[in-house]
């Protein structure tokens, strides 16, 4: 069976995972489409993993040895406060009020102030004989990796282990994982298949439309220190949950809908119906609808910021509704691309009410990044980013340079972050969104030469992958073994100073 995604979303999740992934998935992206893709907020991670739920984060000490010398300190403090982190990469900044991204799909892992959250990717087998990921920590302090468990002694193998999150219920790859309000969250979901099509080889060519059902979507609350591990409320085995979550100060936002599936000959399309916003509250565990996300007209929409109390949501306007066919045709869909409209929008979740808010042509290649109530975007026929005001429609130049497309990736602080996009820079531009001031650094990869993998931005450091070990696996591919993260000061990143504080790692990384 062979499983594709929509045209104009088609390998965005992969993109936006790292800064440093975006490169080299982007020159992959243009090079097969042979058409410009939106790439919303590439490089997600740095932005803001979470952290922006209202804690400072925690601090673990010099814990007792366990398997392969880890251990967390049995005594983690978990410090309330207003975790001020530099920007997001999604929707709002850190530290405003209103509603915010608290993780999407495409984050490795999440942050506080103190240390970096992550699900192990490889599955290992328990002393029960059945199998489970690991929930590992980065102490920013200590430069620490540890597996998130403060028992003594552990051996981190068993399921009653803090850290071990076993299969059955957590699958590593479909886990989002957030602090919100001093607790840890892992949302343990079913795949959202809206907008891919399955094709099969073998099989007749009947045809027909059945509303598809799968595992339940469930979320946990722990504490900071991976402790208390409860389940908050578990969503119907029909309903599909959308690949993030938002909050504010009340609770969590989330968009739901039923996923149903159509034959058509060898191919088969999943769509939606019923779509809704929903609001969680995790102190009471209930669910209440906020507004239907079900709109008039052809255009398929999908939620790429928010602020205040709105949603920004992003839309591809081919002029008319495509069918199925011409969606996933190699031959036809490229030109109904490059003649289509890209649409943004605001929902407002009190009215209810969707107000378009501006549309570029997708005749070139084009970048977009939010920030607050701004859209930031980049042309490759213009030269040029510019800044929108989604409230008041205002737009303004933030740079300009003849000749020169970057790509935007993410926003730190106050900097847009950007790539050249001319095959063989790895290296990043920083550009002021306020004075428009450029700055470049020539740090990447040390061992491959790659771009360097933003993973959290902090108050005045970035936690950063910016070390691999690797093996050549032939073709100019190689298989990594260990990602090495480290903490650098923002100042220092900016300017290519080569002063990475390295976390001492007991695990792979990813």
């Amino acid at each position: 069976m062979k499983k594709f995604g929509k045209k104009h979303t088609k390998n965005v999740r992969k993109c936006q995972r790292t800064a440093g992934k975006t490169m080299r998935s982007i020159e992959a992206l243009v090079l097969a489409a042979g058409l410009a893709v939106s790439l919303t907020a590439c490089g997600g991670d740095a932005g803001d993993g979470a952290g922006e739920g209202g804690m400072e984060g925690i601090s673990l000490g010099d814990g007792p040895a366990a398997a392969g010398g880890s251990g967390a300190s049995g005594d983690i403090a978990a410090e309330a406060g207003n975790s001020a982190d530099s920007g997001t990469a999604f929707g709002g900044t850190a530290g405003s009020s209103g509603l915010k991204f608290l993780c999407t799909v495409n984050e490795e892992g999440c942050h506080t102030q103190s240390g970096y959250y992550y699900i192990e990717k490889e599955q290992k087998k328990l002393t029960d004989g059945s199998y489970g990921s690991h929930l590992m920590y980065m102490d920013f302090e200590t430069l620490q990796e540890v597996f998130l468990c403060s028992n003594a002694g552990c051996g981190h193998d068993s399921p009653d282990c803090p850290s071990v999150l076993p299969h059955d219920d957590f699958e590593p790859y479909g886990t989002l994982i957030f602090p919100y309000q001093g607790s840890l969250y892992l949302f343990s979901k079913r795949q959202d298949d809206d907008g891919s099509a399955q094709t099969e080889f073998i099989g007749g060519d009947e045809a027909g439309n059945v509303e598809t059902e799968g595992t339940a979507s469930v979320l946990y609350r722990a504490g900071l220190d991976g402790t208390n591990r409860e389940k908050v409320y578990t969503f119907d085995t029909s309903v599909t949950v959308e690949d993030y979550v938002c909050g504010d100060e009340s609770g969590l936002y989330l968009v739901t809908k039923r996923l149903t599936s159509e034959r058509d000959g060898v191919n088969t399309y999943i769509h939606s119906a019923e779509r809704k916003l929903v609001f969680l509250d995790p102190a009471k565990g209930e669910l209440s609808e906020v507004c239907s996300m079900d709109f008039d007209g052809y255009v398929s929409w999908r939620v790429v910021g928010c602020y205040d109390r709105n949603l920004v949501l992003q839309g591809t306007d081919y002029g008319r509704a495509l069918s199925d066919a011409e969606m996933f045709s190699d031959d036809d869909y490229p030109e109904l691309y490059k003649n289509s409209s890209e649409v943004f929008a605001c929902l407002n979740m009190d009215s209810g009410q969707l107000t378009e808010k501006y549309r570029v042509d997708n005749r070139e290649q084009r970048s977009f990044l939010f920030a607050e109530n701004k859209l930031y975007y980049s042309m490759s026929d213009e030269n040029s980013i510019k800044e929108v005001n989604l409230d008041t429609g205002e737009e303004r130049s933030v740079y300009s340079e003849p000749g020169r497309f970057y790509y935007l990736c993410g926003i730190m602080g106050e900097k847009l972050y950007c790539m050249n996009l001319d095959g063989s820079d790895k290296t990043y531009y920083y550009i002021d969104r306020n004075t428009g001031e450029l700055c470049h650094s020539g740090l990447v990869n040390k061992s491959l030469g790659w771009s360097l993998e933003f993973m959290a931005v902090l108050d005045r450091d970035v936690l950063v992958v910016y070390d691999y070990e690797a093996t050549p696996s032939g073709g100019g591919a190689y298989e990594i073994t260990l990602y090495q993260y480290g903490l650098i000061s923002q100042e220092d990143l900016m300017a290519g100073n080569d002063n990475f504080r390295k976390i001492n790692m007991i695990g792979r990384g990813w």
